[in-house]
C-alpha cells in the first residue's frame, strides 16, 4: 500500500492539550518535508473535530482554537447521523481519502486505548500501539502488574482509590506509608505529562496529596521515592522492536522531580542528556530491559520506556511505558532516534510505514 496522504490529529479533550500541538507542529513539517501531503485534524477541547487549515505556528502556539467556528460533522459519541461508518466520518472531516493517521496526541481519551478502539473501526492504518497496549500502559497500575508478572524489576509501590481516601485520607495515608514509606511519590494510574504528580514527605502532606492527585484519577498510584538518575529508552518497531541511544533528564539543583512545568515551562529546570553518559554494560542491560517491556504489554510501532538508575547500587528499576511520547523539540523519543542516526523526516516515515505493516500483520479471517 502505497501512503500519499496522511491525517494528523491533534488537541484532544485531554490535560495534555497543550503538548499536542508542540508535538503536532514538528509531526507535520517532518511529514511534508518526507513528501506526505499532510491534513490536520484537530480535536477541540469540547470534543469536536474540525480540518483545520490556518498555520502550523498557531497548532504550536496553541492558539489554532481562538475565534474558530467549530463546523463539521458531529461526532458518532455525541448522536452521529445513522448510517455514517467511523471511516466515512474521519475522511469526511478531512475532505478527501485518507492513506494513515498519525495522533499527535497524548493523555487521556487520546493514548489510553479510547482514540485507538474508533480508529481500529475506520479500517485506516494508524501510527503507535493498539488499544489493549494503549490502555495497559496508560494505566500505571495495571502496568504495573504486568510488569511483575514479566519479572521485571520495579521500585515498590502501593495504590489508594478515591473512595477509601475521601473516607479517611489520614488512615489511607497511614497504610500508604507503611507499604512504600516517606518520602514517597504519588501519580494518578490513569494520566501523563507528570499531570497531577506530587512529592509527600511526611503524613500531613501525604494525607492532602492523596486529595489533590485524586482530583485526576479514582486511583491513585504510591511509589517510594527514588534519589535515581532518569534515564528514558526510545523503542520503534513491531515484532522486532529495536531501541535508540538512551537519554537522561537532569533535574537542576532544588527541583525535586521532572514535572509538568519542567518539562514544558522552566526550560532551566532540567536538561536532557543524549545520549546518556552510562558505561556500555549499563546502556545495553536498559535497553535490552525496554525492548522486553515494550513486548510484555504487546506494544507496536513506537513507545518512550521510561526507568530509574540508582548511582549506588546501579539497580535499575522501570518506572512506565508512555505509548505516544512527545514530539516537542525538547522530547526525548525524536532526539534519541536523531542521534541514533534516524532524523525526524525519516523516523516518522519509518512509523508510517510501521503503522501499514501492523495492519496487515492483524488481519484476520471474519465471519461470513
Amino acid at each position: 500500500m502505497a501512503v500519499r496522504t496522511v491525517a494528523v490529529l491533534f488537541g484532544g479533550v485531554s490535560t495534555e492539550h497543550l503538548v499536542s500541538g508542540r508535538s503536532a507542529y514538528n509531526i507535520t513539517r517532518a511529514l511534508r518535508d518526507a513528501g506526505f501531503e499532510t491534513i490536520r485534524i484537530g480535536i477541540t477541547k469540547s470534543g469536536n473535530w474540525v480540518r483545520y487549515e490556518g498555520s502550523d505556528e498557531s497548532i504550536r502556539d496553541c492558539t489554532w482554537e481562538q475565534g474558530l467556528v467549530e463546523y463539521g460533522y458531529p461526532s458518532l459519541l455525541h448522536g452521529g447521523p445513522l448510517g455514517v461508518r467511523p471511516g466515512d466520518f474521519l475522511r469526511s472531516v478531512a475532505g478527501c481519502d485518507v492513506d494513515a493517521v498519525f495522533p499527535a496526541v497524548h493523555g487521556i481519551n487520546c493514548e489510553d486505548g479510547t482514540l485507538q478502539g474508533y480508529l481500529e473501526l475506520t479500517g485506516i492504518p494508524y501510527v503507535g500501539c493498539g488499544v489493549f497496549a494503549s490502555a495497559a500502559c496508560m494505566d500505571k497500575l495495571f502496568a504495573k502488574r504486568l510488569f511483575h508478572e514479566a519479572r521485571i524489576p520495579q521500585c515498590r509501590y502501593t495504590w489508594a482509590t478515591r473512595a477509601e481516601i475521601h473516607r479517611d485520607a489520614d488512615r489511607t495515608a497511614l497504610r500508604v506509608a507503611g507499604k512504600v514509606g516517606l518520602p514517597c511519590f504519588l501519580k494518578p494510574s490513569n494520566g501523563g505529562s507528570s499531570v497531577g504528580t506530587m512529592r509527600a514527605d511526611d503524613l500531613p502532606a501525604l494525607a492532602k496529596a492523596l486529595k489533590d492527585v485524586s482530583e485526576y484519577d479514582r486511583t491513585v498510584v504510591v511509589e517510594e521515592y527514588l534519589r535515581c538518575r532518569e534515564i528514558e529508552c526510545a523503542v520503534l518497531g513491531n515484532e522486532r522492536p529495536k531501541a535508540a541511544v538512551l537519554g537522561e533528564v537532569r533535574t537542576a539543583a532544588g527541583v525535586d522531580y521532572y514535572d509538568y512545568e519542567a518539562k514544558y515551562f522552566h526550560s532551566d529546570d532540567a536538561e536532557v542528556l543524549i545520549p546518556a553518559p552510562l558505561p556500555e554494560e549499563v546502556s545495553t542491560r536498559i535497553r535490552r530491559l525496554a525492548v522486553r517491556a515494550y513486548k510484555a504489554l504487546g506494544c507496536a510501532g513506537l513507545s518512550r520506556v521510561d526507568f530509574f538508575l540508582d548511582p549506588t547500587t546501579g539497580k535499575v528499576f522501570l518506572n512506565e511505558i508512555n505509548t505516544l511520547p512527545g514530539f516537542t523539540a525538547i522530547s526525548v523519543f525524536p532526539k534519541a532516534w536523531e542521534a541514533t542516526g534516524l532524523p525526524l523526516d525519516k523516523l516518522v516515515t519509518r512509523l508510517v510505514r510501521l503503522a501499514v505493516e501492523d495492519k496487515k500483520a492483524r488481519r484476520r479471517r471474519e465471519l461470513l
